[in-house]
């Protein structure tokens, strides 16, 4: 790997980590019961995401 290609995959590490959480964003919702039923429901696979401010 030369010069020219670390600098290349440094920016694009960097600008990927920073952009990355908007799209993980997209689409999400709040945790509900009643969502979470729904989801059981319909058969489709489904992603719970938690996060913890601590």
């Amino acid at each position: 790997m030369n010069r020219r290609q670390l600098l290349k995959s440094s920016i694009a590490l960097a600008v990927v980590s920073q952009t990355g959480p908007l799209w993980a964003l997209d689409g999400a919702e709040p945790f509900s019961d009643e969502l979470f039923e729904e989801a059981l429901a319909s058969g489709e696979p489904f992603l719970l995401d938690f996060t913890a401010t601590w």
